[in-house]
């Protein structure tokens, strides 16, 4: 990508001699930096192995780069967050910050950290400002909070701590991996000029509210330093206007394209498309507190409806697999069965106390069986899914209105609707506890079915506990069963990791976890 402003300082540069040409180019360079735009330009063979930048359409628009705060995930992909563990492919926690760790007693882990890391700002990081940033993670995010349970952090060497815990947390390593917990110099928090001093491979360099974020590469990187010099993460939050604007060159990379388009750009020889499962599931949310579907009844009958097999074919063009629970079944956790419905769909209405009327309407009481469904632009799919969704309970005499929001977790907040597409990724720390505890506790903000259930939080409290893996998938199992009895939500498809890239652009591979996108590695071709 290069804009016309870039292509003229390159035309300056070469017209001079050589000394000036490299003093001219680290001109050219600042130049460039300046201005992202670059539409419709093939920078690549432009580019030196200095200057490379890549460009990205990204789904989402972070309210803002405090990765203590719901921008946590934005900033992990922006390569510039690191924390003390990351997961591998396989989903297994390893070295990242922390070098290695051991379990001292069921309460009780010490963490041993890498040496020669800096903050973006020159600091070096050590076990103390480590355990500022947790502090402060814990204290700015409920979910970190809750992943945590810490009782305390105690500074047991330069580069080593020991973190106890208010109970047995056997998931606490791999917890550690949420973005939540992103280390960065606190201090650096204080100055409202500057941004967040992190450890990654990229530092942020600006933060353009509603358009963009871009980083560049931090050269006192402890790793691996950075093949980019710049990366650009465009805030596209339509799928199909970022599947434009990889189409027309004015990004080498799109997130979340359409799927129903990806036989189009598997045509075009200069685009790939890239795709690998996901732990994603795409839901219904039921509204517990909705008129309709604080009946069970209610819920199982939709539930039965949802032409899953076709929403696999036709709209995910079989990018997905169906779902029977929140996690797929290539995890040992996530192989149950979705529970029949006993009798037709009619027959439980019926039961229920509803009739039809002469158009063919379910009521009851003299209302009619009329839902509102709220969807968002995000991830398109949905959309499709809803109005698919839609014509099949139509058909079954079920009235739905389908209202589109831009902010869909704003949206639930609000008591003003029945049903919600919705889409979660599950197992993003390889266990099932971080998104059991968020979604299905009563004192959790993220409970957004208003779900309460006494027998599954009793589980949940025993899962904090249980050691063991196999204790630990059997009680995840016992707790799926009581979800699919009760059914909160209803679980349509797993979907695909599908991107949109450019020929040439390397170092970017879709894995189950969704919050490594720009790394060290990523990179474009001259």
């Amino acid at each position: 990508m290069i804009s016309n402003r870039s292509r003229r300082s390159w035309l300056i540069c070469t017209g001079v001699m050589l000394l000036l040409a490299v003093m001219a180019l680290s001109g050219c360079a600042s130049n460039r930096t300046s201005d992202s735009s670059g539409k419709g330009e093939n920078a690549s063979a432009q580019q030196t192995a200095t200057d490379k930048k890549l460009v990205m359409a990204y789904t989402w628009k972070p309210s803002g780069v405090d990765p203590h705060g719901d921008n946590s995930w934005d900033v992990m992909r922006s390569g510039a967050g690191e924390t003390l563990v990351r997961l591998n492919e396989k989903l297994e926690p390893v070295a990242w910050l922390a070098k290695e760790w051991k379990q001292d007693s069921p309460t009780v882990w010490t963490f041993s950290l890498q040496d020669k890391v800096t903050f973006h700002n020159g600091k070096s990081m050590g076990a103390a400002s480590v355990k500022a940033s947790l502090l402060r993670s814990i204290e700015k995010s409920h979910l970190a909070k809750d992943l945590l349970n810490v009782k305390s952090i105690d500074v047991s060497g330069p580069l080593a701590l020991k973190i106890t815990t208010n109970q047995p947390n056997a998931a606490l390593v791999s917890n550690l991996a949420d973005p939540s917990t992103i280390v960065l110099d606190v201090a650096s928090m204080k100055d409202e000029q500057s941004y967040p001093a992190m450890t990654g491979a990229f530092k942020i360099k600006a933060f353009n509210k509603d358009q963009s974020l871009v980083v560049e590469r931090y050269d006192g990187y402890w790793g691996e330093k950075a093949r980019l010099a710049e990366a650009t993460m465009k805030f596209i939050t339509d799928g199909n206007s970022r599947l434009m604007a990889l189409q027309s060159g004015e990004v080498d990379v799109a997130t979340d394209i359409p799927v129903d388009n990806a036989e189009v750009l598997k045509k075009n020889d200069r685009l790939q498309v890239l795709s690998a499962p996901s732990l994603r599931t795409h839901m219904i949310v039921y509204n517990m507190e909705s008129p309709v579907f604080k009946d069970a009844a209610n819920r199982k009958v939709v539930d039965s409806l949802i032409p899953r097999a076709s929403i696999v074919s036709a709209v995910m063009r079989g990018f997905s697999t169906e779902a029977s629970s929140p996690f797929p079944s290539i995890l040992p956790f996530g192989k149950i069965e979705r529970k029949a419905l006993d009798g037709t769909a009619g027959q439980l209405l019926t039961k229920d106390g509803w009739q039809k009327d002469a158009q063919g309407t379910w009521t009851k009481q003299g209302k009619p069986f009329e839902v509102t469904l709220l969807t968002f632009p995000q991830r398109p799919e949905l959309s499709v899914m809803a109005e698919v969704i839609q014509s099949q309970l139509l058909k079954e005499g079920i009235q739905v209105k389908i209202r589109k929001v831009e902010n869909i977790d704003e949206a639930l907040t609000k008591n003003d609707w029945d049903f919600a597409m919705y889409s979660m990724l599950t197992a993003h720390t390889g266990e099932p506890q971080y998104f059991m505890d968020m979604f299905y506790s009563s004192k959790s903000e993220a409970n957004v079915s208003r779900y309460s259930s006494k027998p599954l939080e009793s589980i949940l409290n025993s899962l904090k506990l249980a050691k063991d893996t196999a204790q630990r998938n059997a009680m995840t199992l016992q707790a799926l069963d009581i979800i699919n009895t009760d059914l909160p939500q209803s679980f349509i498809v797993h979907p695909d990791n599908v991107f949109g890239v450019k020929k040439g652009v390397e170092g970017f591979t879709p894995h189950p976890i969704e919050y490594y996108y720009i790394t060290a590695q990523s990179d474009i071709a001259e």
